[in-house]
């Protein structure tokens, strides 16, 4: 497995590309979603507790504006591509993420999607969250959380 990636030391991301394999005179392109090998790649310690995919994503709205509080999270782009904004604290980065691309986020960071074209995201979530407390939705309190710390 080859896997290219670029880490954040000040936003807790990592930012990862899948090459896929092509078989000779076989259509389509195989790619390896081992999330275990993915993550002994780009050394992290996460073990898949929920998984969902959003598909139907074509469009400049957003997504997310949220930051999950205990969950940790990895995003696979399917199909198409889509840009992502993740804050932590007084600290920004945006990423375009097209297919074959793939980020970590880490929990606690507050995460942004938006300027999806034919997008297909694949998310694999370490915890389970059911409970509206397990996630931040106000901005301006997310900011608090930190400068209360």
């Amino acid at each position: 497995m080859n896997i290219i990636f670029k880490k954040n030391i000040y936003i807790n991301y990592t930012f990862f590309k899948l090459n896929p394999i092509i078989t000779e005179n076989k259509p389509g392109k195989l790619v390896d979603l081992n999330i275990k090998n993915i993550c002994n790649h780009i050394n992290i310690n996460f073990n898949v507790s929920k998984c969902f995919y959003i598909n139907d994503l074509d469009s400049k709205l957003s997504r997310g504006n949220h930051s999950n509080n205990n969950a940790s999270e990895i995003l696979f782009c399917l199909n198409g591509s889509f840009d992502i904004k993740l804050t932590n604290q007084n600290c920004s980065e945006t990423l375009s993420i097209n297919i074959n691309e793939g980020i970590f986020i880490d929990k606690n960071i507050w995460i942004e999607f938006y300027n999806f074209k034919d997008c297909v995201i694949l998310a694999f979530v370490d915890i389970e969250y059911n409970d509206i407390k397990d996630s931040c939705y106000d901005f301006q309190q997310y900011i608090n959380n930190f400068n209360n710390k």
